[in-house]
């Protein structure tokens, strides 16, 4: 591994303990030289279950890139920072909780020759590149009607840990800032269209949750194609979320907890299969997208201005949801 990309974890929170660290360990092309997070406790957890340096400061690391696993409202701070630094970057998403903080990592980039990839673990799924290519095959046909829904973060009041944690974000603004993300990511990748149009509802579930805890949305594209998305947090129970396109020659669904992508038509049904969980092959998937950028110095797919984009429209479902109107770009 003498040449492999060597990298720093900021942040060793769950993200960074159940996806991006088990990824490195994996790796052949990524290395792991040390971990930091303001908790000396995470932070000292992280470092012996690895064996690498704990770090109090991002100066500190000798390495060639570092992921951000931070909270979104910190990470364009040590994003801009670690740019400064010389550093390449993988950023968890999202990649600010306002837009000014995330256009501001944008430009950034724009004016360095740093790699900076935003974390949008999912369309790196072969189900997800699946049915983009069904799309771009024509086996599924335009306009497209997509259902994407997510459950998560089940709601266990003897966990105070997971309910602190949970908490924290929604402080920060509502579920679909956070989980949505990666559906308006999606929506970038499989219809390639530029929303036009947003309206939105919400609720909080609980009195004790600082901001809505499920949001459904409607968006329109310049294309035709429409989507309707639902993120839910705080349950007693995660039901099942929804993932499928629906177009007039043929309809995509992919079942996550299955591990399948399968597309129906009227000549039959055509399956893709996942071998491994959803999360190890994505983050493995994006961990090796980033390593080939960062040696190549190619833009990432999920580059800063698409985590920008990703951002401008989960605030602008938050501000249909919260004025009662729609939302529109010109």
């Amino acid at each position: 591994m003498a040449d492999a990309v060597r990298v720093v974890l900021a942040g060793c929170g769950d993200i960074a303990t159940t996806g991006h660290l088990p990824a490195l360990e994996r790796s052949a092309d990524a290395v792991l030289v040390g971990v930091l997070d303001n908790s000396a406790e995470r932070r000292g957890v992280a470092a012996r279950r690895y064996g690498v340096p704990e770090l109090e400061r991002l100066d500190d690391a000798d390495a060639d890139a570092v992921i951000v696993a931070t909270p979104p409202e910190v990470s364009p701070h040590l994003t801009a920072h670690a740019v400064g630094l010389g550093l390449d970057v993988l950023c968890e998403k999202p990649m600010a909780v306002d837009l000014p903080s995330a256009e501001r990592v944008r430009d950034l980039v724009a004016g360095s020759d740093r790699i900076v990839q935003i974390g949008f673990k999912n369309r790196f799924s072969p189900l997800v590149r699946a049915v983009r290519r069904w799309r771009d095959e024509g086996r599924i046909g335009g306009p497209v009607a997509f259902t994407l829904g997510g459950f998560d973060e089940a709601y266990d009041p003897s966990d105070t840990v997971h309910t602190g944690r949970i908490g924290h974000f929604l402080t920060h603004g509502p579920s679909f800032v956070h989980e949505g993300a990666h559906f308006a990511d999606h929506l970038a990748y499989l219809s390639g269209a530029v929303p036009v149009s947003v309206r939105a509802i919400g609720v909080r579930s609980r009195d004790s949750l600082p901001s809505e805890n499920f949001v459904s949305a409607l968006v329109g594209y310049d294309n035709g194609d429409v989507a309707r998305l639902e993120i839910g947090w705080q349950f007693p129970v995660s039901p099942a979320g929804e993932f499928r396109a629906l177009g007039p020659h043929g309809v995509a669904v992919v079942d996550r907890p299955g591990r399948t992508a399968t597309l129906f038509t009227r000549d039959g049904s055509e399956q893709v299969t996942l071998d491994r969980p959803w999360n190890d092959v994505c983050f493995d998937a994006q961990l090796a997208h980033f390593v080939d950028c960062v040696r190549n110095r190619v833009t990432p797919e999920t580059s800063a201005t698409a985590g920008v984009e990703s951002l401008r429209l989960g605030l602008a479902v938050v501000t249909a949801m919260r004025t009662g109107e729609a939302v529109r770009w010109d």
